[in-house]
């Protein structure tokens, strides 16, 4: 569920009486969380502590406001339990006209419930909302630049609206404004590392090293991520026929650097990614137990990844 269709439907006085809000993606859920308490005035506003039972909300939420129109209760952070879940199906056969009831990061599905999940949007859905927030924040920003953004920020939405806030100002947001004002995330610098490896481009590799301190406080972590991320390239390419909202949650991360994996997978076969990985649980294993310097792993790292491309 995109966070606009959620919008719309408050917009036009579509209001559901029972609503679940939940989702991987905290930005969006957040949003919608506030648009239902908007609903109402903060003295008909009510939400549960964790002490307090489902029947002590549905209670509330049957009380008429006093200084709004709707009455809004809010159970949230909690599982549901069978009990719980037959009082609020009972509830919303018959529920009451002014009263709103919203279940907020809360195990347990409801008959009757009006659910929206917000899972994280691909790049093709963040890019135009990027474009779209930052003109109702009085600015503009080029797609392109856009792009970059979510790129640098791995597409967390509280940090891309951060940075828009302290870029706006500075007029039309481009490539450039984004490079100079937006420090990419650590694995970004993997990412477009993994990339140039990827291409075969020595160049490119030694361009993303050069942006990162040349002293092992900064490369022995650097290189444990690459590590990782190359073990992420093996498992894309080996489940290639896996959805990747499936193999993401399997491997425990965001779609973003799965789908990054995968691009760069694309350049290796199974086999190449295999060698790859072994040679560098070799080399992690030598410069930690002191046989070679970090960077000299590194260096090793770079020319293993870019020759076994080529054979």
């Amino acid at each position: 569920m995109l966070y606009y269709e959620f919008k719309a439907q408050i917009a036009r006085g579509d209001i559901a009486p029972l609503y679940r809000i939940d989702g991987e993606d905290k930005y969006w859920s957040e949003l919608a969380y506030a648009d239902l308490l908007a609903l109402s005035s903060e003295l008909d506003t009510e939400v549960l502590s964790d002490d307090s039972s489902v029947e002590d909300a549905i209670f509330a939420v049957q009380n008429f406001p006093m200084m709004a129109d709707r009455k809004v209760v809010v159970i949230r952070d909690r599982k549901l339990k069978e009990a719980d879940v037959k009082a609020l199906e009972a509830y919303a056969l018959s529920p009451s006209p002014s009263g709103i009831l919203v279940l907020y990061n809360v195990e347990g599905k409801v008959k009757g419930e009006r659910a929206f999940t917000f899972d994280p949007l691909s790049e093709g859905e963040l890019i135009p909302y990027i474009v779209r927030l930052a003109r109702e924040m009085g600015g503009s920003i080029r797609d392109s630049a856009a792009k970059k953004l979510v790129a640098y920020t791995e597409m967390s939405m509280t940090r891309i609206k951060n940075e828009l806030i302290k870029m706006i100002p500075l007029g039309e947001i481009t490539d450039e404004t984004v490079s100079a004002y937006v420090e990419p995330s650590y694995s970004y610098r993997v990412f477009d590392f993994t990339d140039a490896i990827a291409r075969g481009s020595y160049t490119g590799a030694y361009d993303v090293l050069s942006s990162l301190a040349r002293n092992p406080a900064e490369y022995s972590p650097f290189f444990t991520r690459l590590t990782d991320y190359i073990r992420l390239m093996l498992h894309a390419k080996l489940a290639k026929n896996v959805p990747d909202a499936d193999l993401a949650k399997a491997l425990g991360v965001s779609p973003y650097p799965l789908q990054k994996a995968k691009r760069a997978a694309a350049n290796y076969t199974s086999k190449q990614l295999l060698t790859i990985l072994m040679k560098m649980y070799g080399l992690e294993q030598d410069f930690k137990s002191g046989n070679i310097g970090v960077e000299n792993a590194m260096d090793l790292a770079i020319a293993e990844a870019i020759e076994a491309r080529r054979r």
